[in-house]
């Protein structure tokens, strides 16, 4: 069908093509008759003159005499223009055509598609359309969010909605890295470890893999209590066969969250199902608390949405205003929670001095805690900048991190570039390899600590 409305066009437009090239127009005046026309027109002004006494016969005798010439000399070349301008054309008007038309159906069998058949709309899936278009979306979206980071690595919001994009679009492995590698711009954000476990989740297809279990856990070193760790260490524990650890630790999450929150449906099936096996009867512990979703059950997305898109004045306004808020009540009323959250705020303002110091305060207040130590030595070396060695305060600090804790990766990388700067090669080789030792292999930190380890072995094989 379509072919022959195609033909029926074509013919059209061929006649009208064609159709002038062929017509004999009689009406038509030459360029000879137009010049004559003119050049009679001079004469009767030039006659007009004289005889108005505007000029006089004897300086009208030359021009009189020029113009006839002229008249003269046109009418010699006979019609030449005017024949040219009228005679039918029929070989030119062929080869426009076939020109025209050649190079049009040449184009279409080249880009087109005229291989596909027909699409009735009644046939037509129009919602998995739109979705096609959507993840069409999705992919111009994570291209310009991967150049974006390349130019601004240091770019944490860019990182984030990089990991959400991936995880929309099923693309799990990479949400989870791209997540781990926001943990290296905030570490203290236990949200990021968390959707990095979880992505690395369901990339296992719903097991808790060691690099998932590995985010999992160190988010909930950030905070015991965040229930996105609490849920998933659970779910290990029924993976691992302990289900019955994981009952108590997920009837002890529901018994600690709203009847609101967003995941306690999820909860609640997962209770059951652990209860089932081993033979537990949870019915007066669910009864407990009336689970429902409702509207105030925290911001929606369009909420997020719209607070994503305030100007980036009104932003920073916001969060000047809370974090002087919160820096007034830690100087009268210090705790170890405030303190934290207070260093943090510091480091997203990129204020790292302001921000060890919050930490240096926290972890007077928990001196075997190395967490607030880990991230104001972190605080020290961001200060420093990345082109000289690491800050000596920070190298003391990460120094006592190992007395408390000797799986801090971080600690050993810094020890031993300060042991390289110190010339003691051997002893940076020990801090590491250990460091290689407590490191996914699929993380960046991986290949850069196998790197080192490799340039620094060098010189003794040589």
């Amino acid at each position: 069908m379509i072919w022959l409305v195609f033909c029926i066009i074509s013919v059209l437009a061929a006649l009208l093509l064609f159709v002038p090239f062929l017509r004999q127009n009689s009406n038509s005046v030459s360029r000879t008759e137009q010049g004559i026309v003119v050049y009679k027109q001079q004469l009767t002004e030039l006659d007009a003159d004289v005889a108005r006494g505007v000029v006089n016969e004897a300086d009208a005798a030359p021009v009189r005499l020029d113009i006839q010439r002229r008249i003269l000399r046109v009418g010699k070349s006979d019609d030449i223009g005017g024949i040219k301008s009228v005679t039918r054309q029929p070989i030119l008007a062929a080869g426009l055509v076939v020109l025209v038309f050649g190079t049009a159906f040449g184009l279409y069998q080249y880009l087109g598609s005229p291989e596909l058949p027909s699409k009735p709309l009644a046939s037509r899936d129009i919602e998995k359309e739109k979705r096609d278009f959507a993840g069409q979306d999705f992919e111009s979206l994570v291209e310009r969010l991967a150049e974006k980071l390349q130019e601004q690595p240091d770019n944490l919001d860019g990182w984030v909605l990089l990991g959400r994009t991936l995880s929309r679009m099923r693309r799990f492995q990479e949400a989870a890295n791209t997540y781990m590698q926001a943990t290296r711009l905030d570490p203290t954000d236990v949200d990021l470890y968390v959707a990095a476990g979880e992505n690395f989740y369901y990339a296992a297809r719903g097991t808790i893999s060691d690099a998932s279990l590995e985010a999992f856990t160190r988010g909930a070193r950030l905070d015991p209590q965040h229930p996105g760790a609490r849920y998933y260490l659970a779910e290990y524990d029924a993976q691992e066969g302990a289900t019955a650890k994981a009952l108590d630790a997920w009837v002890s999450l529901y018994r600690d969250s709203d009847p609101d929150a967003p995941f306690m449906k999820i909860l609640q099936a997962r209770i059951s199902q652990a209860a089932k096996i081993v033979g537990r009867d949870v019915a007066a512990i669910l009864a407990e608390k009336q689970v429902v979703q409702t509207a105030d059950a925290g911001p929606t997305r369009a909420d997020r949405e719209a607070a994503a898109e305030m100007s980036e004045s009104d932003r920073q306004e916001m969060i000047q205003s809370m974090v002087l808020r919160l820096e007034e009540r830690m100087q009268n009323e210090p705790e170890f929670d405030g303190l934290m959250k207070l260093g943090k705020a510091y480091s997203v303002q990129r204020d790292y001095g302001k921000s060890a110091s919050a930490y240096a305060r926290a972890a007077e207040m928990k001196s075997k805690d190395p967490l607030p130590l880990i991230l104001q030595a972190l605080s020290l070396v961001q200060n420093a900048g990345a082109d000289g060695p690491p800050p000596v305060d920070a190298i003391r600090i990460y120094r006592k991190i190992l007395t408390l804790d000797d799986t801090v990766a971080e600690a050993h990388w810094y020890i031993g570039l300060a042991e390289v700067e110190a010339g003691n090669p051997e002893i940076a080789l020990k801090h590491w390899q250990k460091m290689q030792s407590l490191v996914p292999e699929n993380a960046p930190l991986y290949a850069n600590v196998t790197r080192a380890i490799k340039a620094l072995s060098q010189p003794a094989q040589n």
